[in-house]
């Protein structure tokens, strides 16, 4: 006899295809930590880059990830068709680059301004201003875009023909190139703004605002385009807050993590999964909130709840996987940290942790938002995962510092 949990068979389903997906995220933000590991040195040179990392790895996972949501969303009400001509998929690639454009360069300033704060400003001997982090990230964003947005419609698109649900695999795997594709465009983008001479910096700022302002205005003069727009840039810019929060736990710490930098090497996997899962259940919550099947309720569902418990056991498997990941990278590399148990326990405590809270916010957020006439593709996955960019942060900092 079948035990309650997966006595429907979509709830199985729904397990291999969030296990299978989040299985392979995990093998392949590997790429992401072993990346931070290897330029330990460049942040040494300069440490306000850590603060940047969170913020510019989750937009790309925020805006592009939302974009996957509101593709499946689209597929599922039948409003695009695969192989059609849509003016809906223009509009969409035109928002993301315009909020793109927006975001990097206000996650650049903001994390400029937390660098001086912690006085974390000295760039290869010099004194950081806020157009090198501005245009850091604004490189970083959009030499990353174009890949992205390939990448988002092919997985989605493909997914949903081979019959899988693109809610289970969009946002994890978006999240996860979005991971390994930012990192290294972050370090090369830092190479790159620390060639040019102050003259140039300047112009190459006053051009991308204007580009930027610009591109964003004439990207808004269609109701898709003006919703999604509205919808995002506020919400994108209190994630992009968020995040910074989590950069800023990493700069006050800065000197106790590089003592245990192999710690670095599990953070971007760690941080991915906690905001994959969040991602997966709030495409979900999203897609069934469109077509009916569930609503907002005080008290979640059953069915609700089977999913939860799906998200615990999935974190039951891909937590203690990224611990033994991550002590392998650190090993390889020869980063100081822990030992194999400890890493298993440090990220299963943080990441069963996590999990908790990232089931009840992905449900109410998804609801409430859905109940008040906004939509939660455009809302919830950018919040939920920067949340989780900062609580995940928390998490696994503090756990780790128990176990010194």
């Amino acid at each position: 006899m079948k035990i309650w949990l997966f006595r429907e068979s979509q709830t199985a389903k729904d397990l291999k295809e969030s296990l299978f997906s989040l299985t392979f995220c995990t093998f392949g933000d590997l790429i992401t930590g072993v990346t931070i590991g290897y330029f330990t040195d460049l942040l040494n040179a300069l440490p306000a880059l850590i603060i940047l990392i969170p913020p510019a790895i989750g937009m790309r996972g925020n805006i592009f990830a939302s974009l996957g949501s509101r593709l499946g969303s689209y597929l599922h009400t039948g409003e695009i068709v695969i192989g059609g001509k849509s003016n809906l998929l223009k509009e969409n690639i035109k928002t993301s680059f315009a909020l793109t454009f927006s975001m990097s360069i206000y996650i650049g300033f903001l994390a400029w301004i937390v660098a001086k704060w912690f006085g974390m400003e000295k760039y290869f001997g010099r004194t950081i201003d806020v157009m090198d982090l501005s245009l850091i990230s604004l490189f970083a964003g959009i030499f990353s875009a174009f890949i992205m947005i390939f990448f988002t419609f092919l997985i989605t698109f493909l997914s949903y023909k081979k019959g899988w649900n693109p809610d289970n695999l969009t946002a994890p795997l978006i999240t996860l190139a979005g991971d390994i594709i930012t990192l290294p465009l972050l370090f090369f983008s830092m190479k790159v703004v620390s060639l040019f001479y102050d003259e140039l910096k300047i112009v190459i700022f006053i051009a991308f605002l204007i580009i930027t302002f610009t591109y964003t205005f004439l990207s808004s003069r269609t109701e898709v385009s003006k919703r999604i727009l509205a919808e995002s840039l506020p919400v994108l810019a209190i994630c992009g807050l968020l995040s910074i929060f989590s950069g800023s736990i990493l700069g006050s710490k800065f000197e106790g993590i590089m003592g245990i930098s192999a710690i670095l090497t599990i953070l971007p996997a760690f941080l991915e999964d906690g905001g994959a899962i969040g991602g997966i259940l709030a495409a979900r919550f999203s897609s069934s909130l469109h077509i009916g099947e569930i609503k907002y309720e005080k008290k979640p569902s059953k069915k609700v709840i089977r999913l939860f418990i799906v998200m615990h056991i999935v974190g039951l498997i891909i937590f203690p996987l990224i611990g033994i990941f991550g002590y392998i990278a650190g090993s390889l590399i020869g980063l100081p940290g822990y030992n194999l148990l400890k890493m298993i326990l440090i990220s299963l405590t943080a990441g069963e942790i996590l999990v908790i809270i990232v089931n009840f916010l992905s449900y109410y957020l998804s609801t409430i938002s859905f109940k008040i006439g906004v939509n939660p593709d455009n809302v919830v996955i950018p919040v939920l995962t920067s949340l989780m960019d900062f609580v995940g942060t928390a998490c696994l900092i503090g756990v780790a510092f128990l176990y010194l």
